[in-house]
């Protein structure tokens, strides 16, 4: 038999929900949209507030399996018969879902007002929550949103999906069209997370309540393993869809289907001046292997939240947005100024000790030298260990590394010292307290063998990374290092300053990125 497409409900039809007694009819005015597994509309109703009647819209939903269900002239829906058994199925999951769905009371979801079934199917009524979804809203509001605005919604959209695994429900279905900004009398926004088509229940041994598996996708938001359906419990897939729906607000654009994503990608399409919490919560959301992504939404949260306030979602207030371009001119300008202004005064410092320097009674000095080794350069001592301007060498131990940083040797081979890196403000290549100290600080995909100050790298010394990640959230040019390359620099407060960044893979580049 030829499959057709499922005619809606016509605009006026009256739907009427009886139980019992009760009866109540609903006026369809239009079709909201639709999907494989049902048909939304927005709907009236009429009601009495004491002995005055008033007018309520509501969002209904009907089960209409795309291509299978055939419309009546009378509104109701028939099925082929060897559609019937799979039909059946499908409408006992939707009312399941919906019957669960209506029992949950949590700000962020979509409240249920009344499941019923009605003309051969099944309906269930939920508040009508306007027309501005969340691709709408990003649309209205620049073509993308700045960090914090985008870190509410998304923590506010987290709270909901923490409250629906608490279930042991899982949502399958995030993403920008499913998230509805629900406008409040006070001008705030709430956002409110809908269309609970592919959500699924699980029982204590982590297998699905329902017959099918979860194996409806969206290209840019469904995990890779989503794809081939997902039996078991498995909140990590709406994390990922989670982290994928951030990257949509942050840049305005979906992200690539989940077996084309990379770390790469996401880090040189992302804008700049991230925090490293949003950085660092978008990696670990959209790892393409679930083994290796963020487990839980109290996880996600942590790491959002990594050094900055806590943010807590729910209420979006709207704030006018900076042009990115004017910015970013800005800060360049901002940047670079003070560079220069360093670079002046301490060629000033250095003109004045060189006429200065030393006692009364010495000659001046008719040049000075000045030492054009890249920070971190290895060097050997006499006797033939290696250390690297000041620090010690990455492969010593905690012993020959203090042995070494204290030693002061001369060069051997000074052939071998590097004279392409340009010379940098000096203050900046020194650690900022002297209360930093030496340590090896693993930071998970890299390992820091420097001066540490509060957790974090603050001196001189090198950085090897043990995975792909990005250099540093500050650089404009959004490097991404890969597993085995290394950076000789200076890092003040766990952000590179300058240094050469040597590639396991063969060359090196000087990177001046500055605070």
């Amino acid at each position: 038999m030829e499959k057709t497409n499922t005619l809606p409900l016509e605009v006026g039809y009256q739907l009427v929900s009886e139980k019992g007694t009760e009866r109540k009819t609903y006026h369809i005015e239009k079709m909201l949209g639709r999907g494989g597994f049902g048909i939304t509309y927005l709907a009236t109703a009429e009601e009495f507030v004491g002995n005055i009647p008033q007018t309520t819209s509501y969002t209904i939903k009907e089960f209409c399996t795309a291509n299978v269900c055939i419309r009546q002239e009378d509104g109701s829906i028939t099925v082929p018969d060897h559609e019937r058994e799979d039909f059946e199925s499908d409408k006992a999951d939707f009312l399941r879902e919906a019957k669960r769905l209506y029992e949950m009371r949590q700000e962020g979801i979509v409240p249920v007002n009344e499941v019923f079934e009605a003309n051969g199917t099944a309906y269930y009524v939920m508040q009508y929550l306007g027309e501005m979804s969340l691709v709408k809203y990003v649309k209205e509001n620049g073509g993308n949103l700045d960090e914090e605005e985008a870190k509410r919604i998304a923590i506010a959209v987290s709270n909901a999906l923490d409250y629906i695994h608490k279930q042991k429900v899982t949502h399958l279905d995030v993403k920008p069209e499913n998230i509805m900004m629900l406008k409040r009398r006070n001008g705030s926004i709430t956002p409110v997370l809908i269309d609970f088509g592919l959500a699924c229940h699980y029982k204590k041994n982590g297998s699905s309540t329902s017959k099918h598996s979860a194996t409806g996708i969206t290209e840019g938001y469904s995990p890779l393993e989503q794809y081939a359906g997902i039996e078991k419990f498995s909140p990590e897939a709406d994390i990922y869809a989670l982290g994928a729906t951030l990257y949509f607000m942050l840049t305005g654009k979906a992200p690539l289907k989940a077996a084309d994503m990379s770390a790469q990608y996401l880090f040189k399409t992302l804008p700049d001046g991230l925090s490293d919490g949003t950085i660092e919560v978008l990696r670990k959301s959209m790892e393409k292997m679930a083994e290796r992504r963020i487990k839980t939404i109290a996880e996600f949260q942590k790491i959002i939240n990594q050094g900055d306030d806590v943010i807590e979602g729910g209420q979006v207030t709207v704030k006018r947005k900076v042009n990115s371009k004017q910015a970013k001119s800005s800060g360049n300008f901002i940047k670079y100024g003070i560079i220069g202004v360093a670079t002046i005064l301490v060629v000033l410092l250095i003109i004045l000790l060189t006429q200065n320097g030393g006692d009364n009674n010495s000659p001046a000095k008719e040049h000075v030298t000045v030492d054009s080794m890249a920070v971190g350069t290895p060097v050997h001592d006499e006797g033939g260990n290696q250390y690297t301007n000041g620090q010690a060498d990455k492969n010593d131990t905690p012993q020959q590394a203090e042995t070494s940083q204290q030693a002061n040797q001369p060069q051997k081979n000074p052939e071998k010292t590097q004279t392409s890196a340009p010379i940098t403000n000096q203050a900046s290549s020194q650690p900022t307290s002297s209360t930093s100290q030496k340590n090896y600080l693993d930071l998970g995909y890299a390992v820091w063998n420097g001066p540490v100050k509060n957790g974090k790298p603050n001196g001189d010394g090198i950085m090897k990374f043990k995975s792909s990640h990005r250099i540093d959230s500050r650089d404009p040019s959004g490097n991404v290092a890969e597993a085995g390359d290394y950076i000789d620099g200076t890092y003040v407060n766990g952000h590179l300053d300058q240094g050469t960044w040597h590639k396991a893979g063969g060359g090196s580049e000087y990177l001046l990125i500055g605070q």
